[in-house]
């Protein structure tokens, strides 16, 4: 059997901290005397001596990436099939915050094109996901919050990934490890793979106050032993009939729910008893990768040397998925779209089918750009059948002479994709009763 390592990246951009000291000075150089032997070392003091280094602008962290996802610093332990390291960088956006105190990167896309085109030029089978923050009731860009109904920049943000750069999430990665009855709900209409599960015994409440009965990061009820599971309907940390699948997601050299040798042996046991298993650990673009990669290695090569019949392989997310806990056979997803326009020459109605496969939820994700630049995300209506869908412009939706473009997308629960945008000027001067996209 096969353990697939899936290593996660909350990846946030640049994060200022004051630096808490230590006996020697905080410096990123200094992080190198611990790399050396973890058995030497007490892993409280390393996990301590790494959280007080933050990465507080792009060049630092250009410079960490620059020997974290070199072909090198990949290739130091090799899969059980030749394989390097595999990155998925679960991108966000800071988007609507008022109060800054860290420093972030604000913006739209200033995360995600730059990793976007690191993946691109690098071409060594990283990917990209999605990574979202709710907003804070005040608007502060370092404060924890957890209501997806009270962050409308979470609309804008997915309606511009689509429409300004044609992509939409297969899989997801939630903010501060937290998910709600309306994340839940959000992530079953069209996300198909979720990282969130946090479970794990060694969360201590003294150091982590913020956690204690489950305020935040609260995944007490679900499994714990590396299997994927579909949530129930009330409760995602219980296993029932939803659409999406979830998986264990453990933290490396954090202060809460860390991957331990015991843990990740605990993946490869359970690969020796005949079940397919994935290991996914997590971490954050602001802290020092090749650390923590290297602890990684470290229990990687002491723990598969004890299971020589398992083999295990550094793969991307989705991947990962399909291997351990497949979806039914069926053909991948595509979309048909049609943009129907009225006699005044202005788009009236969209009409939206499903000739190949099935979506992974009850509609495609639809938004509209208005001539404002407004981002307006609603709602589809079910047409001929329950895989036929329209919209009608009209002066209870957008108006249409306000519609600059629009875009469609949707999932299979295998995250196989079809992914359309339209501009409207394109057509309008055509004199075109219908255009397909």
């Amino acid at each position: 059997m096969i353990v697939y390592i899936v290593h996660n990246i909350d990846t946030e951009g640049p994060l200022a901290e004051n630096c808490v000291k230590f006996d020697d000075d905080c410096n990123f150089n200094n992080f190198e005397s611990i790399r050396a032997d973890f058995d030497s070392e007490d892993i409280a003091d390393i996990t301590a001596r790494h959280r007080a280094r933050t990465l507080a602008s792009w060049a630092e962290i250009s410079g960490m990436l620059q020997k974290a996802t070199s072909e090198k610093q990949r290739t130091t332990l090799r899969d059980s099939f030749g394989g390097g390291w595999v990155f998925n960088w679960f991108c966000m956006d800071h988007l609507g915050f008022t109060d800054n105190p860290r420093q972030r990167a604000m913006g739209i896309h200033q995360i995600y094109d730059f990793y976007d085109d690191m993946a691109k030029r690098q071409n060594m089978g990283d990917t990209i996901h999605w990574h979202f923050h709710p907003m804070s009731t005040y608007k502060e860009a370092n404060k924890c919050a957890t209501s997806y109904i009270n962050s409308p920049h979470l609309w804008e943000i997915l309606g511009r990934r689509l429409l300004d750069r044609g992509w939409f999430p297969k899989a997801n990665r939630p903010g501060f490890q937290d998910e709600r009855p309306d994340s839940h709900w959000f992530l079953e209409q069209w996300i198909p793979f979720d990282f969130g599960n946090a479970a794990s015994g060694d969360i201590d409440m003294e150091q982590n106050p913020d956690m204690t009965d489950g305020r935040f990061s609260d995944w007490r009820w679900a499994p714990k032993d590396w299997r994927t599971y579909h949530p129930h309907h009330d409760c995602h940390q219980l296993e029932g009939n939803c659409r999406r699948k979830i998986a264990r997601s453990l933290t490396l050299l954090s202060r809460f729910a860390n991957l331990t040798e015991g843990e990740l042996e605990l993946g490869f046991k359970r690969a020796a008893s005949g079940q397919p298993t994935m290991v996914a650990v997590e971490s954050h673009d602001w802290r020092d990768l090749n650390l923590e990669m290297d602890y990684f290695r470290s229990l990687l090569a002491r723990v598969s040397a004890k299971y020589p019949d398992v083999k295990f392989r550094f793969s991307d997310s989705v991947t990962a998925f399909n291997a351990v806990h497949p979806a039914p056979a069926a053909d991948n997803v595509q979309l048909s779209c049609n943009l129907l326009f009225g006699k005044d020459g202005l788009p009236q109605r969209v009409n939206v089918e499903v000739p190949c496969g099935k979506i992974f939820g009850p509609q495609p994700f639809f938004v509209v750009r208005t001539r404002s630049g407004r981002i307006i995300h609603d709602n589809m209506k079910y047409w001929r059948s329950l895989q036929d869908f329209n919209y009608v412009f009209d002066d209870e939706s957008v108006h249409p002479s306000d519609v600059k473009s629009i875009g469609i997308a949707t999932n299979d629960s295998a995250g196989n994709q079809s992914i359309h945008t339209i501009e409207i000027d394109d057509h309008l001067n055509g004199g075109a009763a219908a255009v397909s996209f």
